[in-house]
């Protein structure tokens, strides 16, 4: 099944599916099949309070990273195909 995104769908608890889809900006929709349901579910968990985004590495590792400038961000080609944004609650 594909959200209105044209992903592929993410199980998520009803009462929180809502909010999750419409804290996800997807940046690179041809990248966006490839991310693993976990990464997305890693993203969602870790944006309590600052956005994080959803990238694909140099080494081809698609991951949960925190924003653009932060010095934990690993260096090299990084391509940024969602960002997830902070909880309402």
């Amino acid at each position: 099944m594909r959200n209105r995104f044209g992903a592929a769908h993410v199980p998520v608890p009803t009462e929180q599916a809502e909010d999750i889809v419409d804290r996800i900006k997807i940046l690179d929709q041809s990248l966006w099949h490839q991310v693993p349901p976990e990464v997305i579910a890693e993203a969602e968990r870790a944006a309590k309070e600052a956005p994080v985004w959803i990238a694909r590495q140099g080494n081809g590792h698609i991951v949960a990273m925190d924003g653009p400038g932060d010095p934990e961000v690993a260096t090299g080609d990084v391509m940024f195909i969602a960002e997830v944004a902070p909880s309402r609650g």
